[in-house]
């Protein structure tokens, strides 16, 4: 008998999976049976399972799953009563932890696979590439407002190690979380506090800056589809936010990505290039609220090397409330123009 009442067998376990594939879902009824259906139709030359984690979703996701054509092994269905995230829990932890493949794959609940060959392709290069831990590969971004696709994280035509200070010092994410296969001995031996600590804002980067201190295996082939403006996401939620709560959520990612320096093969130069980044995205989400006291407070630590125009903007918005609402007006066009 399973000890965990939340954890259920729902097809028998398969015997030694080479790959574990961990599903993070919260309610994505909508979406989770095209992400699952696109999962169990990987064609391999070796076993893999399936672990399907539900935070507490509210919308019926867990019978939408109950209801998807499933293998006739190897899936397992965390169904948490209630929700991990909100307290704080990063909701990674257990899933991880009862994975029992060498390599462990992720796929959000929202987004899905587009090649059947996925997580073949991803196997063979790592096991030509023994000295790397992460693998990931572009993807499609596909906007639920608009329906429009377009070709994201895309790192060159060729398949290519990337150097630890690519992967760190950027302003956005380096790699899709469905595009990430990764072994299962270095993802479990993540620190303490990416697990254990609470208030974790987001994984992904994390993830990037700590497997891939060898050095990421990027894949040229795009083989899954990111959903944007899904309603409930992070990227959502941070636009929606302001004000003292987002203030407090900077803090907090810097305190977390502070947590990388003392790390063995982080570089630093790359990691302040970063923080600085971090800096500049919650910056604009002031300028976009009109909050000029929180932006001069948020703005006046980034140095970005390179970037002579914009630092030069900055401090003109933090000297003058009319360059301050000129600068507003044009983010706010630029960011229209991008969605």
């Amino acid at each position: 008998m399973n000890p965990d009442p939340e954890t259920i067998i729902i097809r028998p376990n398969v015997s030694h999976p080479l790959v574990s594939v961990v599903v993070l879902c919260h309610n994505h009824a909508p979406y989770i049976q095209q992400t699952l259906e696109n999962i169990f139709s990987q064609v391999t030359d070796f076993p893999f399972e399936t672990i399907i984690n539900d935070d507490a979703s509210s919308d019926g996701t867990t019978s939408v799953i109950r209801d998807v054509p499933m293998p006739s092994t190897g899936v397992t269905l965390i169904s948490h009563k209630i929700n991990k995230y909100s307290q704080g829990i990063n909701v990674g932890k257990y899933p991880m932890s009862i994975a029992r493949g060498e390599y462990i794959a992720f796929c959000e609940g929202d987004d899905f696979w587009i090649s059947s060959e996925k997580l073949q392709r991803q196997v063979h290069a790592m096991r030509r590439n023994r000295g790397l831990d992460l693998c990931v590969h572009p993807a499609m971004r596909l906007s639920m407002r608009t329906g429009k696709q377009k070709k994201g994280f895309d790192h060159g035509p060729e398949e290519h190690v990337v150097s630890p200070e690519a992967i760190i010092a950027r302003h956005n994410q380096f790699a899709p979380t469905a595009s990430m296969l990764m072994r299962a001995n270095a993802a479990q031996d993540l620190p303490d506090w990416f697990f254990n600590e609470p208030g974790l804002p987001v994984g992904d980067f994390f993830i990037e800056a700590i497997l891939g201190r060898k050095g990421v295996l990027y894949l040229p082939d795009t083989m899954s589809v990111y959903r944007r403006d899904v309603p409930g996401s992070y990227t959502n939620s941070f636009r929606r936010v302001s004000g003292e709560t987002l203030e407090k959520r900077l803090q907090r990612m810097l305190y977390f990505v502070e947590k990388l320096r003392d790390m063995e093969g982080i570089p630093e130069a790359a990691l302040d290039q970063r923080l600085s980044y971090v800096r500049l995205n919650y910056a604009l989400q002031f300028l976009s609220a009109g909050d000029r006291e929180r932006f001069i407070r948020a703005s006046r630590d980034i140095r970005l090397r390179g970037h002579g125009g914009l630092q030069a903007a900055l401090a003109a918005m933090r000297r003058s409330r009319v360059a301050f609402a000129a600068g507003r007006q044009a983010f706010h066009a630029l960011r229209r123009l991008k969605d």
